[in-house]
């Protein structure tokens, strides 16, 4: 359930999106989780980042009455952007958006700015002897700032954006993302 930090006259909508890097081969399977909430304001934040090499639903008939101090999450909960080495991303239905309730598209809100996009990140697995066996870098992107006739903040097509993916010829890389609950900041 979305929790609302902010107010129902000033709603800045924001969703956490999670990245998570499994590489598995020769050796046992191993998974580094990192998440970053990203704003409406076009501000983000890391979250919870594991240790280690870090550098919708169908709209019903009935519409509902659209209220903008409850933010609910459109856009895919959780996509594949490598699977077994390839890369499976699209960025056209494979995104996350914190809108206002009763806002079935991101298209229904205006003055959408960015898109905006963070530092660039990644996880490296290395065997017992240093050697690289798999790699991936990604950058957070998303647009922010749309809003319902004035009001609001809101973040549509946030997701990643690869910079780079790499596995040994014995390697396997997967890698899911995962947008988390929608918040009201």
């Amino acid at each position: 359930k979305p929790v609302n930090y902010g107010t129902s006259a000033a709603p800045i909508g924001g969703v956490d999106v999670q990245v998570s890097v499994s590489s598995h081969g020769l050796f046992e399977k191993t998974t580094k989780v990192c998440t970053m909430t990203v704003k409406g304001d076009g501000t983000s934040a890391l979250g919870t980042c594991e240790h280690g090499s870090f550098g919708v639903s169908k709209p019903s008939n009935d519409l509902p009455a659209i209220d903008p101090s409850t933010v609910v999450e459109i856009g895919k909960e959780i996509y594949q952007a490598i699977e077994d080495n390839q890369p499976t991303l699209n960025t056209t239905i494979d995104w996350a958006g914190a809108v206002p309730k009763g806002v079935t598209e991101w298209t229904q809100l205006e003055n959408w700015q960015g898109p905006a996009q963070s530092d660039t990140y990644y996880v490296e697995f290395k065997n017992g002897l240093g050697k690289k066996l798999t790699k991936f870098a990604w950058r957070f992107v998303w647009k922010f700032g749309g809003d319902m006739d004035g009001v609001g903040k809101y973040v549509t097509q946030a997701g990643v954006d690869i910079d780079t993916s790499y596995a040994y010829l014995s390697e396997h890389l997967d890698v899911e993302v995962k947008s988390l609950k929608p918040v009201n900041y």
